[in-house]
């Protein structure tokens, strides 16, 4: 239905807010709306009482105040009668009290002239409002963020980003939104305890393009006055010069240390995460809690040499993604593109490919970042899949709902189904579903909105070997998902 709209102006904006909401759903006033604009059928009235009100939303009821405007000059109510109206429409409350206000709309609209038909079918568009309607006001203050996010989005990503991951309002992860960051050219730096801030922050890369650079606290278990700490010791005592310095210097428990060194923000002091996962273990053996006494007291002596480092594996790519998603929800690599080797095998094509395609049958893989059941969708579920290179809506109706029930709840799954288009924007009508293995950083979880929190799978204690490293499930196991 977005797709559909296609808003030219800043009124288009605001009219496509209040559109596509519950209550013009209810009302069957979508579709109507979009053809009268884009001038593929002619904008009628119910009476010419309406005329004057409706001109603007090409004769649909869209905000608030024309339902006080209808009351008003249509149905002949009182200014104070017409709000009391408008808020019974609002907000729906005692089924007596509507239907007395429906008698009352009713006989004023007969003696203003309208024939008692006519009143009956503007009270029931009226009507289908109640619970859902916007105000003017209310969309085009939408419209206004809206208009101007997607500017800074299009004009200044990497600012738009940083100010969004910061403040991280609405529904997607850190990792869909560092994912679409990405998407945009925008680079993710690590959190690093040498140049990470307290908050998000803009940084130049080598090439001189700015990049975000992810704060402390965005590793999992460092609480932002945690992180604010490193950085105010950063500041005032200068640089860190090893892991052994940082860990007599900041007070932070164990477990922060291990987060720390695994999601690398001790590389520039370490040089990569296995040994300074290594230091940090042998720091806590010899000396106990860190920052508990003075530099001077607690290392007279390095607490090992050079020499005493054992031969440590680097991390492999399944490694490097498994730690990343448990160290802060997030990674450079998205998890799909792990098994994508085996994807394509499968002939499972990407999100990007699905764009390319406005008809027939289409199987697409990804990570669940969001379920949706509304109560006006009559049992329709809305499953938003995302992978290496896009996001895809896939739609199961009630009656598949239900067989694919246990897939649907998977926090990764492939789809198949019939791919529906329109315009620039892809979905999938899903026929089959199976669940994915393999694919971390997802949500599992309901298939109904009030039935429950989702719950982030990050990895999966079941298939880790005796050193608690993640293995990687054989590609049958992902083929036999997927057959």
């Amino acid at each position: 239905l977005v797709a559909s709209h296609q808003p030219t102006c800043f009124q288009d904006l605001v009219t496509q807010v209040a559109i596509f909401r519950p209550g013009p759903l209810q009302a069957g006033m979508v579709h109507p709306f979009i053809r009268r604009r884009l001038g593929q059928e002619p904008i009628t009235y119910d009476h010419p009482l309406l005329a004057p009100i409706l001109k603007d939303t090409c004769g649909v009821v869209l905000f608030q105040e024309q339902i006080l405007e209808i009351a008003h000059q249509f149905a002949g109510m009182t200014l104070e009668e017409a709000d009391g109206f408008r808020r019974l429409m609002s907000k729906y409350r005692d089924p007596g009290e509507l239907l007395a206000m429906k008698e009352r709309f009713i006989d004023g609209a007969v003696q203003n002239g309208v024939s008692p038909p006519v009143a009956n079918t503007v009270f029931g568009m009226v009507s289908g409002y109640v619970g859902y309607g916007f105000c003017r006001s209310h969309a085009a203050a939408f419209a206004r963020t809206v208009y101007q996010s997607a500017y800074l989005k299009t004009h200044h990503a990497a600012a738009y980003f940083t100010g969004l991951l910061e403040h991280h309002p609405g529904m997607f992860d850190v990792l869909t939104l560092e994912q679409e960051a990405r998407r945009l050219g925008v680079r993710m730096l690590r959190a690093c305890i040498q140049r990470s801030e307290a908050r998000y922050a803009l940084e130049r890369d080598e090439r001189g393009a700015l990049c975000i650079r992810r704060p402390l606290r965005a590793v999992t278990g460092i609480a932002p006055e945690d992180g604010a700490e490193i950085v105010w010791a950063r500041l005032t005592d200068g640089p860190f010069c090893s892991v052994e310095d940082f860990y007599s210097r900041i007070v932070l428990d164990i477990d922060q240390f291990r987060a720390l060194a695994a999601s690398g923000a001790l590389d520039d002091v370490a040089g990569d995460r296995r040994r300074a996962l290594w230091e940090v273990g042998v720091l806590s053996h010899r000396h106990g809690m860190p920052g508990q006494q003075a530099p001077a007291n607690l290392f007279g002596l390095h607490s090992f040499d050079e020499d005493d480092v054992p031969l440590l594996p680097p991390l492999t790519a399944a490694e490097r993604l498994s730690w990343n998603l448990q160290a802060t929800s997030t990674s450079t690599v998205h998890p799909v593109a792990a098994a994508r080797t085996e994807l394509n095998a499968l002939r499972i094509q990407t999100v990007a490919a699905l764009q390319h395609q406005k008809q027939g049958q289409a199987r697409v893989a990804g990570r669940v970042i969001m379920r949706q059941r509304p109560p006006t969708a009559k049992g329709v579920v809305f499953i938003t899949l995302e992978d290496e290179t896009g996001i895809v809506q896939a739609i199961v109706y009630p009656g598949r709902a239900e067989k694919m029930r246990d897939a649907l709840r998977a926090p990764a799954v492939v789809v198949a189904g019939e791919v529906q288009s329109q315009k620039q924007w892809r979905a999938l009508i899903v026929s089959r579903a199976w669940p994915l293995p393999d694919i971390l950083g997802g949500y599992s979880g309901h298939l109904q909105m009030g039935g429950g929190r989702d719950r982030f799978v990050s990895h999966e204690t079941s298939e880790r070997d005796h050193t608690g490293t993640l293995r990687r499930q054989p590609a049958d196991r992902i083929s036999a998902a997927a057959a």
